[in-house]
């Protein structure tokens, strides 16, 4: 005898999205934690000047504007089986982090340059979610820096004054990644223990009323060195 009662399709979805989201988070924090290090992503980003120049014009374009940035893939802590990187504010944390709660309250906000997940965001609501990059976006960037780059895509920084920019540092024993604005420049911390990390389209305003000229990536997030102690305390 045929039942009468049917299972809901959006729970069917919502549950296939649920085994899949949990079969890659098993997979994820040890992929994760194979991540270079912020030096050693630093050190081989050869040739900075050409490859910003190159990929200014691609995130520079309209439908990307204040949207996406250019950064570092690198990992920030160790990751336990289950966990990911997720940011509340300007902290960034370890969490296992319920299906239920993934594209609804928690977005991912970093990728690779495949498109892999790397970081996620927490949001207040669906509105205020950094949407992924399209995937003509992401197979053009590809496309230019390779599959297995250690360049990635990052949701935009907030804006900050003129001269100053995201510094994050890591507070290791409380398995923490700190971001808070500051000036660009910082004569007290020695230049070989400060990265840059990301990168955002800056743009030159023409004669024209309605033209903008894409001119270089600049930087807007810096670290500090996974082995010093963070800038900051918060």
């Amino acid at each position: 005898m045929a039942s009468n009662f049917q299972v809901p399709l959006r729970y069917l979805i919502i549950r296939a999205r649920a085994q899949l989201f949990e079969t890659t988070m098993v997979d994820h924090s040890g992929w994760y934690n194979g991540l270079l290090s912020i030096e050693e992503a630093s050190a081989l980003f050869i040739d900075r000047a050409a490859w910003l120049s190159r990929l200014a014009p691609l995130l520079g374009r309209k439908e990307y504007e204040q949207k996406y940035a250019l950064c570092l893939v690198h990992r920030h802590v160790k990751l336990e089986q289950g966990e990911q990187m997720v940011a509340t504010g300007l902290i960034t944390m370890p969490e296992k982090v319920p299906p239920s709660d993934i594209e609804v309250t928690i977005f991912p906000s970093a990728w690779t340059a495949t498109g892999r997940p790397f970081e996620w965001q927490r949001v207040e609501a669906s509105e205020d979610r950094a949407p992924p990059p399209p995937p003509d976006l992401v197979e053009e960037f590809s496309k230019i820096v390779g599959e297995n780059s250690v360049l990635g895509l990052s949701s935009a920084p907030g804006p900050l004054d003129e001269g100053y920019v995201w510094w994050e540092s890591i507070d290791h024993p409380r398995r923490r990644h700190i971001l808070h604005s500051a000036p660009r420049e910082r004569p007290d911390l020695p230049a070989e223990t400060v990265f840059e990390t990301c990168w955002g389209p800056t743009y030159i305003h023409s004669t024209s009323l309605t033209a903008e000229i894409v001119n270089a990536l600049g930087c807007c997030v810096v670290c500090k060195s996974s082995t010093h102690p963070p800038i900051c305390e918060n």
